[in-house]
């Protein structure tokens, strides 16, 4: 077994003790203070779905189910009121907790093992700019749309008022 795969057998069979240290992470940290208002059930499932399917989603990075899991996240946090920076802020928060799991429980490595972790953290990276910018692009769209339709909605009143009648 590769030592990529240890690792991700390691983050997914602690999955649920790296997602409460990443709700505990989150909850305390002054730069997040909008998820305070979420559930704590909410965040640690959301966490526990990543992490205990994290072998299969950087395997099939290009099924599309991801791109648009992380995209409704983004449209949903935009709904919820949140600040962008601190969504992208709680990912960031996350990828630190795995990492530090990870880098807590290892093995101790010869020299190959030690670029083959290196080459997991590689790829851990570019997996979580990807839902960052999934996260990113759904959020842009929601505030876009609404801007849109707040823009149209004064447009609409004035073309459907009287003759001769202004509209309020």
């Amino acid at each position: 077994m590769t030592t990529e795969h240890r690792i991700i057998q390691l983050v997914e069979k602690n999955c649920h003790k790296i997602a409460e240290q990443a709700v505990r992470r989150v909850q305390q940290d002054p730069e997040t203070p909008n998820y305070k208002s979420l559930a704590d059930d909410e965040l640690r499932a959301r966490a526990r779905d990543l992490l205990a399917n994290l072998g299969q989603w950087l395997e099939r990075q290009d099924d599309g189910f991801l791109d648009r899991r992380y995209e409704e996240l983004g449209r949903v946090r935009h709904q919820d009121g949140f600040p962008l920076h601190e969504v992208v802020y709680k990912l960031h928060l996350l990828k630190r907790t795995i990492l530090d799991h990870a880098r807590e429980h290892h093995l101790e490595m010869n020299a190959m093992e030690l670029y083959a972790e290196q080459e997991f953290l590689q790829t851990l990276d570019i997996f979580f700019d990807r839902i960052i910018y999934r996260v990113v692009k759904g959020y842009s769209e929601h505030e876009m749309a609404n801007q849109a339709g707040s823009r149209a909605a004064p447009a609409l009143m004035v073309s459907t008022a009287a003759p001769g009648r202004r509209a309020a």
